[in-house]
């Protein structure tokens, strides 16, 4: 399996049977990552910069971004069973940082921030042209060092919460919420189908093996104690020590910690 050059991103699909890959070659490449002579290879963005993919997989497409040869910020949509073009590639801008774009298949929203950037992008995916619709975007005066998002069952549900973006600041974390603005306390179902629960769908052996199974999902809705679907799990946390163990070992290492520090103190009056 060769990836021609420097991997700029990897992102896999959502059953796990095909792996996409941007490289420092300026190539995008499919993978099936169970044959090591399996790829297909197509001319990706012209510019020097780095790009990135995601898999976009209720619409059968993958998402780039990246740069072209003047350094002007692109987009753009690739079928997978037809690499030899893009489906559409259209001018974002033209500033320098290197984008960071996230997928929410549940919403079908494309958001895209960047790396030294101060705002968020979020765009609707859809199957009609021009296929990215530009809805809005959240902006500030800092820059932002890096970002990432929460998994999606972590949102605020009753708030309408869609999506919490991380921004990495100079000294601090800071979220971002993204909400629908509707006013009923019903619980939406259009914008919170069940979501990735994750927790693995199928073991390494089976998959080695060749087999494909979609992800496991839950529930969103506060209401389902296990979840919707026949395919919703029950998420639990449950702590490896109680609260009174863990006490009982911090008070044993703080007595072996006086223990140490008479040990040295006599040690320098010797």
């Amino acid at each position: 399996m060769s990836f021609g050059d420097y991997v700029q991103s990897f992102d896999w699909n959502a059953d796990g049977s095909f792996i996409a890959t941007t490289s420092r070659d300026l190539h995008l490449r499919i993978f099936d990552p169970r044959d090591a002579k399996s790829v297909i290879k197509t001319e990706g963005f012209s510019g020097s910069k780095g790009s990135r993919v995601l898999w976009l997989d209720n619409h059968s497409k993958l998402a780039v971004v990246g740069f072209g040869k003047t350094s002007e910020r692109l987009y753009g949509l690739w079928d997978p069973k037809k690499m030899d073009k893009p489906i559409t590639k259209v001018e974002m801008d033209k500033q320098a940082g290197v984008m960071i774009p996230y997928y929410d298949p549940d919403t079908s929203m494309l958001y895209v921030g960047s790396k030294g950037g101060s705002n968020i992008g979020y765009y609707e995916i859809t199957d009609q042209e021009p296929y990215v619709h530009f809805l809005s975007e959240f902006r500030d005066n800092q820059s932002q060092k890096g970002l990432s998002f929460l998994p999606k069952r972590y949102v605020d549900v009753g708030a309408c919460e869609v999506a919490v973006a991380l921004r990495l600041m100079k000294d601090a974390v800071i979220p971002i919420s993204f909400k629908v603005p509707r006013k009923s306390d019903l619980f939406q179902k259009d914008l919170f189908p069940d979501a990735y629960a994750g927790v693995p769908s199928i073991d390494a052996k089976d998959w080695f093996a060749g087999e494909n199974k979609p992800a496991k999902k839950i529930s969103l809705n506060p209401k389902d104690k296990v979840g919707g679907t026949t395919t919703a799990v029950k998420m639990e946390f449950k702590a490896a020590k109680s609260a009174g163990e863990l006490q009982k070992e911090l008070d044993a290492a703080n007595a072996r910690i006086k223990e140490l520090e008479a040990e040295v103190a006599r040690m320098k009056t010797s």
